[in-house]
Formats: C-alpha cells, sequence, structure tokens
C-alpha cells in the first residue's frame, strides 16, 4: 500500500509508482534543498570554499557518518559508488597466477565484471560458488569453509544481494575467513540505512556502501 505521507517528502511524480530506489533512488526534499544550499555556498566562493573549507567539511561529514554506521570518521573514504570501491580494491589486491577470489552466484553483475577481468588479467581464478535457494546461512558459512583454500587471496560478498535481497552472514563469514588469514571485501551497496550496521563489529578489512540508496 502506497503510504501517502512517505511520498509527499519526494518530488516523485505522482503519476507514478517509483519502485527502484534501489538502483536510482530519489532524493527526498529536505536532502535536496541541503545540497542545492551547499552547491550555492561553493558558487559564492569557490577558491575559498574547496581550497580552505572542503577538507574540514569533508572530515566532519565522515564523522558524521561514522557515527551512524559503527565506523571511524578517519577509517572512511568517499568515493562515487560502491561499484567504484570494488574496483579501487581490485586494482590494489596482487595477484598471481593460479590465485582464487572467491565469491558467491549472488553478486553484482558489475562486480563480477570487475574481478571476472582482473582475475584473467593475472591468471588467477575468479570462483563463484553456487548458493542454494532458499538460503540457509549455515549452509553458506560451512560451503565457504569447505571452499576456502591456500591459494584464495580475497572473500568478496555482499551483505545483501542486489538480485535477491537476501542477508549473508557476513560477520560470521568475516571471522571464518580470518581464522584462514583470508583478507574479506563486503559489497553493501544496499545496506547502509536500511538494516542497522556497525561496520566495525563485522570485521571486513574493506566495507563499500551507497548512501543513497536507501
Amino acid at each position: 500500500r502506497e503510504d501517502k505521507g512517505m511520498r509527499e517528502l519526494f518530488w516523485l511524480d505522482p503519476q507514478w509508482v517509483f519502485l527502484n530506489h534501489g538502483s536510482f533512488g530519489a532524493c527526498p526534499r529536505e536532502v535536496l534543498a541541503a545540497q542545492q544550499q551547499w552547491q550555492v555556498e561553493m558558487e559564492r566562493n569557490p577558491v575559498a570554499f574547496l581550497g580552505r573549507r572542503s577538507a574540514s567539511l569533508l572530515r566532519a561529514a565522515r564523522d558524521r557518518l561514522g557515527q551512524a554506521l559503527g565506523a571511524q570518521g578517519a577509517d572512511l573514504v568517499f568515493v562515487p559508488n560502491a561499484t567504484t570501491g570494488v574496483n579501487m580494491m581490485a586494482q590494489t589486491l596482487a595477484l598471481a597466477p593460479g590465485d582464487e577470489v572467491l565469491t558467491t552466484d549472488l553478486e553484482y553483475g558489475a562486480c563480477d565484471a570487475t574481478w571476472h577481468h582482473h582475475c584473467q588479467r593475472a591468471g588467477a581464478h575468479y570462483r563463484r560458488l553456487p548458493v542454494a535457494l532458499p538460503l540457509s546461512p549455515q549452509a553458506l558459512i560451512e560451503q565457504v569453509a569447505q571452499a576456502i583454500g591456500p591459494r584464495t587471496r580475497l572473500l568478496f560478498l555482499s551483505h545483501i544481494t542486489s538480485t535477491t535481497a537476501l542477508i549473508l552472514p557476513v560477520a560470521q563469514l568475516c571471522a571464518l575467513a580470518r581464522a584462514h588469514g583470508v583478507p574479506v571485501l563486503i559489497d553493501g551497496a544496499h545496506a547502509p540505512g536500511q538494516i542497522p550496521l556497525d561496520i566495525e563489529a563485522l570485521g571486513a578489512d574493506v566495507y563499500v556502501g551507497n548512501a543513497h540508496k536507501w
């Protein structure tokens, strides 16, 4: 059922029922007004804003975001979107022939393409574990435990899967990988704002997410 009160918070065309906030979430009116206010502030004195004020403003924004996500502001970096963050990690991960990046068959297509490209270039293997549905968290944990091997260089997982909307047991999987000395990258594109999130408690080596979807 459509929530009339919620709809009034957005500029969405009243002739349409908008169902795709996961891909292109519309800004609430209040957020859009704040965004426009900052744009005007920058235009009033671009040199002062970008050259003298922006670093402290971004630092304050990271601190506020960290409070909401269970992270230290100093540990956060702003990127255009989660897929950009995954690509940054792929660029820095040193892979050799025979190495393996381990994942599931529930991952986002653009990120799959990223890892296919980087693994192919390095002679490594991008291994996608088939996950039986409906999801059994314990079965997935056991499946990943059996799959981790001596050439596994990274475990890459979604927090909330993009096409099936499943919440994976990432905290347990991070602990499992850590016990094997395998770093973990979590694609949390859909998690911030949609579920309670404590990034530090999850134990991932790198967590990427989007702040605009929900």
